[in-house]
């Protein structure tokens, strides 16, 4: 519960907060222009980072869209302060165009969330070039936000077709934050004291890189970083299992169809059986966050059994079981589930035929 004292620095900087710094424009749709913001440069600054403090609730409640529109107006607050203050505040800038960036990409929205990460990486990189060399705790924020900018930027590249810049980007995302660990004793230490925090980091950018090199065709390659994924995954699960569970369902769900494609068939195998396992544990927890993801774990269970012609039956049961969750949740969102639904009944239709073709 916030405590409401007099004074002109708290109500000056509740009234920044309060209007509407989510729209841009001249004022005229009912949001105030940069010219007519009240406060000082503190004043306003306080008011973004309980905005930015907001979108990031609103984020992991799922609600993108309110997230967006919330962050467009804390970039706009830190780019006008960033023009008198850049030492101080593009830091702040460049953390809230990332957010954004990354939160648009889940939307759909491909083209303004590479936009936004493209500017991102850019100021980190900006800032990185004017950091001095002493301020060794300054440098490493700054290199773990240019990492997390350009892992997310080379997965959107890759939606975008343009494979090779995604390639660079997500390469250099995990180049970087290996070569800290290797080489700054201050970030290990960091990363001692916060386990999961930093190798959470590493996890993110070692699979997104897998996800862009199977994009351009380099299977192995990212097979090989699957498995890496769910080794850290893996430690971190054992940490904090409500946090990373299922990060490492996802992460065994990737690893078996990478696995499978390369024909390392025993490890596609015990890796979609636990992601389904996993599944199964966490839906009773948050069913609708998980159905979905259980049935397309069914489904990678069933395809790689088609593929090792391995459990057949199980195989099947795996697959209706998919069919059967895609439905229900078709029937409430046609426009998200509907292509996942199709995917399953081709699923289904090929485990079917594998069992007709053993009789």
């Amino acid at each position: 519960m916030l405590e409401v004292r007099a004074g002109r620095r708290f109500t000056v900087g509740l009234a920044a907060l309060n209007r509407d710094l989510g729209r841009a424009g001249d004022g005229s749709d009912g949001g105030a222009p940069p010219d007519e913001w009240a406060g000082s440069a503190a004043d306003l600054a306080r008011a973004a980072r309980l905005k930015q403090t907001l979108a990031m609730e609103q984020a992991r409640a799922g609600r993108l869209a309110d997230a967006c529109r919330t962050v467009e107006g804390v970039v706009r607050v830190y780019r006008r302060l960033a023009e008198t203050s850049p030492e101080r505040f593009r830091p702040e800038l460049a953390h809230a165009r990332s957010a954004w960036g990354l939160w648009a990409s889940r939307r759909g929205e491909t083209a303004a969330s590479a936009e936004a990460l493209a500017e991102a990486v850019e100021l980190y990189r900006q800032m990185l070039a004017s950091a001095g060399r002493l301020r060794a705790m300054h440098r490493i924020r700054l290199s773990v936000g240019l990492a997390v900018a350009l892992t997310n930027l080379g997965v959107v590249r890759s939606e975008l077709g343009d494979h090779l810049a995604a390639g660079d980007a997500a390469e250099e995302s995990v180049r970087i934050l290996r070569r800290l660990h290797a080489r700054n004793p201050l970030y290990r230490l960091l990363a001692r004291q916060d386990p999961t925090g930093f190798a959470h980091c590493l996890a993110a950018s070692v699979s997104n890189l897998g996800v862009v090199c199977a994009e351009r065709g380099r299977l192995g390659q990212a097979c090989e970083l699957a498995e890496e994924t769910v080794a850290i995954f893996r430690q971190l699960a054992a940490i904090a299992p409500v946090v990373y569970e299922s990060m490492l369902a996802r992460a065994l769900h990737n690893l078996g169809l990478a696995s499978a494609q390369v024909g390392r068939l025993d490890t596609a195998l015990a890796a979609t059986q636990e992601a389904v396992y996993l599944y199964r544990c966490l839906v009773p927890a948050d069913p609708k966050g998980h159905r979905h993801d259980l049935a397309r774990a069914l489904c990678a269970f069933a395809r790689v059994r088609v593929a090792c012609q391995h459990e057949l039956a199980e195989a099947l049961a795996a697959a209706e079981e998919a069919v059967l969750l895609l439905e229900e949740l078709t029937a409430g969102c046609p426009q998200a589930f509907s292509g996942d639904l199709h995917a399953s009944y081709r699923t289904a239709g090929l485990v079917r035929r594998a069992l007709e073709e053993l009789d």
